[in-house]
């Protein structure tokens, strides 16, 4: 896989990890910050950016390392199957919501809710995660279908 459809692909996929969640939480009014700006379509952009700045850089760096070391492992692959990039991304989350301490989780699973594995945002956050992969998977591809023309 090329540095020129990975990178892309890559950066592509660590924002729908992280803005993913964000806007689906923004717009069911989850945090008290988004909620301050007002739920609905007509707010979602400054709501779910709201959300997502609320969550703490180490969470954000967290998740887009995990996606990194997970997707240049696929990267020896000469086809990136979609099951396995949504394992990754899958597994990059749910090792954030393991492993973070809550002192740098800043609006991010239980230092949003209170709870580490809430019922109402772990799903949403592995969301994020299908998302990522499914996002991963599908840039590459149409990324090197297009290098093959």
């Amino acid at each position: 896989m090329s540095f020129r459809c990975f990178l892309p692909a890559w950066i592509t996929a660590w924002a729908t990890a992280v803005f993913l969640p964000s806007a689906i939480i923004a717009y069911l009014g989850l945090s008290a910050s988004a909620a301050a700006i007002g739920t609905g379509l007509h707010r979602l952009p400054a709501s779910t950016w709201r959300v997502a700045d609320d969550v703490g850089p180490a969470v954000k760096l967290m998740v887009g390392g995990i996606l990194l070391l997970g997707f240049l492992s696929l990267g020896q692959m000469r086809r990136v199957g979609r099951g396995a990039a949504i394992l990754v991304g899958l597994v990059a989350v749910a090792a954030t919501l393991a492993l973070i301490p809550t002192s740098l989780s800043r609006g991010f699973a239980h230092a949003l809710t209170g709870t580490r594995f809430d019922w109402t945002t772990t799903p949403l956050y592995l969301l994020g995660g299908i998302g990522a992969g499914l996002v991963f998977a599908i840039g590459v591809t149409r990324c090197q279908r297009a290098a093959a023309r």
